[in-house]
C-alpha cells in the first residue's frame, strides 16, 4: 500500500521510504530466492509491485526477468501483478493478465473491486494502440466509480477518454474531461493525475498546431533542474515536449531540460523510454547529428509494442530525411507511419504524414469512405465497426465491449447505410485504410 501511495503521489521521498522498507524486510539474508528455485507466491508479486511503483525505470535487468518468470505460474493477485507489468512497460503481458483478472472480478458481489484493474487496463490499452478497448474499459470503470463513489477511478476513466480524444483530434471533449478530473481529484496530492492532465493538454495543443501552448503545458512536467513532477509519467512526455519545443523555437532550452531530466533515471530505462529518448534527442539535435538518434531504436522491433509512439518516431525521422533530400529513404518510413495513424484514428498525425508524403512526390489516395468515414457514427457504433472490420465475430465483439451479440448486430445494421456500404464484407475497405503511391515508391 505504501508503494501504491508512492506511485500516486510521485514524491521521491515516499518512493525512497517504500524501497527502504522492502530492503529491511529482506535483510539480513538478502533478497528472496529466485523464482527459478521455488514457486512464486503473493510476497514475490508484491515485491515486483513495490519495485515497479517506486522505480519503474531502474534495475530492470533484475526486475523484468523476475516479472516474466512469475507470470508463468499461478498468480495470487493478478490485478496488482498486471498493473506492475503495465508500470514496467511489459505492455502486452499487462493487457493479458489484467483481462484475466477482470474475468474473475466480474462475478456477482465483487464488481466494485475491479475499479483499479480497469484503470490499469485502460492505460495499457492506450499504450498498446488498443484505443477503442481503452474507451470501453473507461466506460465500465466510470459506471463502477459512480456506483461505489471512487473518485480516482472516475478520474482515470475521464483522463483515458481525454487522451484518446486528444490523439484523435476530437478537441471539444478534452477541456471538459480535464475539468472534471481537476474537480474530482486533488492534483496537489495525486501528482500522477497532475502529470497526466498536463500531458493530455499538451497533446491536444500539439494536435491543433498550438506549439507554444503545447510546450508550456509539457514544461509543467519538469522543474528547471530536471526534477520530474511525477517520477514515472513525466518521462513519457519527453519526446512530445521536444517536438513542441522545436516548433515553438525553444530548442536549446528544451535540450537542457531533457538532458537534466534524463540524468535522473537509470542509464538503461527499458526499450520504451529509450525509444522516446531517442526521438527527443533526434528532434533537438543539430541536423548533422540527428540521424544516429532517430535510427537506433528502429532497429529494435520491441518498439512496435507502442505503435503510436513508434509511428511518431517514423514520422519525425521521415521528415528529417526528406529535408535532407533523401526522398527514397523517407518514403517507406512515412508510409508505415501513415498506416499506423490511420488504423488508430489519429487524425492530426494522419494529416501530417500525408502532407510529408505529398512533399516527397507521393500521391496519397483517400481511402474509400474517407475522410470522415466513421464521423457519422456514434462512439459505440464506431468501436463495433472497427472491431468487425478487423475480423471479429459478433460474439467476440460482444465479449470485448460487454454487450449482447444482438446489440452488436443491431449497431452494425444501422451503421451500414451511414457508411454507404451494403454489408460486413465491405468494412475492411474502410477500416484498412491504405495509400496508393506513384510508381517508384
Amino acid at each position: 500500500m505504501a508503494a501504491t501511495v508512492a506511485h500516486q503521489t510521485g514524491l521521491p521521498e515516499v518512493c525512497a521510504k517504500a524501497r527502504a522498507a522492502l530492503d529491511l524486510l529482506d535483510s539480513p539474508d538478502g533478497p528472496p530466492p529466485s523464482a527459478e528455485d521455488r514457486p512464486a507466491g503473493r510476497a514475490d508479486e508484491y515485491r515486483i509491485w513495490i519495485r515497479a511503483c517506486t522505480d519503474p525505470f531502474g534495475g530492470r535487468a533484475d526486475i523484468v526477468p523476475r516479472l516474466r518468470r512469475t507470470a508463468g505460474g499461478s498468480l495470487s493477485d493478478p490485478g496488482t501483478f498486471g498493473a506492475a507489468a503495465w508500470v514496467l512497460d511489459e505492455t502486452e503481458l499487462a493487457v493479458r493478465v489484467l483481462r484475466e483478472a477482470l474475468s474473475r472480478l466480474r462475478a456477482p458481489g465483487v464488481r466494485g473491486a475491479s475499479g483499479g484493474v480497469l484503470s490499469a487496463l485502460e492505460w495499457a490499452c492506450v499504450d498498446s494502440g488498443r484505443w477503442d478497448d481503452a474507451l470501453a474499459a473507461a466506460r465500465e470503470a466510470g459506471d463502477i466509480a459512480a456506483a461505489y463513489k471512487m473518485e480516482t477511478v472516475a478520474g482515470s476513466a475521464d483522463l483515458t477518454t481525454a487522451v484518446v480524444a486528444a490523439m484523435r483530434g476530437e478537441h471539444d471533449q478534452v477541456a471538459l474531461l480535464l475539468a472534471r478530473v481537476r474537480a474530482a481529484v486533488d492534483t496537489s496530492e495525486y501528482r500522477g493525475f497532475a502529470a497526466r492532465i498536463w500531458q493530455t493538454a499538451g497533446l491536444a495543443a500539439l494536435a491543433r498546431g498550438n506549439y507554444v501552448t503545447a510546450y508550456a503545458q509539457f514544461s509543467w512536467l519538469f522543474a528547471a533542474d530536471g526534477t520530474p513532477l511525477h517520477h514515472h509519467f513525466s518521462y513519457l512526455t519527453v519526446a512530445d515536449l521536444a517536438a513542441a519545443a522545436v516548433r515553438a523555437e525553444r530548442r536549446l532550452e528544451a535540450r537542457t531540460l531533457v538532458e537534466r531530466a534524463l540524468a535522473r533515471v537509470d542509464p538503461a530505462p527499458g526499450p520504451r523510454l529509450e525509444q522516446l529518448t531517442a526521438r527527443a534527442r533526434g528532434l533537438l539535435a543539430e541536423p548533422d547529428s540527428a540521424e544516429a538518434h532517430f535510427a537506433a531504436p528502429l532497429a529494435d522491433p520491441t518498439g512496435d509494442t507502442w505503435p503510436f509512439e513508434r509511428a511518431q518516431l517514423q514520422l519525425d525521422y521521415g521528415e528529417w530525411l526528406r529535408r535532407q533530400r533523401r526522398i527514397n529513404d523517407a518514403k517507406p518510413l512515412l508510409v508505415t507511419a501513415l498506416e499506423t495513424f490511420r488504423r488508430l484514428g489519429a487524425a492530426p498525425w494522419t494529416r501530417r504524414a500525408e502532407s510529408e508524403l505529398r512533399a516527397c512526390g507521393v500521391t496519397v489516395q483517400v481511402p474509400q469512405g474517407a475522410p470522415g468515414a466513421l464521423d457519422g457514427l456514434t462512439a459505440q457504433q464506431r468501436e463495433i465497426v472497427v472491431l468487425a472490420g478487423h475480423g471479429l465475430t459478433n460474439g467476440e465483439i460482444a465479449d470485448r465491449l460487454f454487450l449482447s451479440p444482438r446489440t452488436v448486430a443491431s449497431h452494425l445494421y444501422r451503421s451500414y447505410p451511414k457508411l454507404g456500404i451494403a454489408g460486413r464484407r465491405q468494412l475492411r475497405d474502410i477500416i484498412d485504410q491504405r495509400i496508393t503511391p506513384r510508381a517508384g515508391l
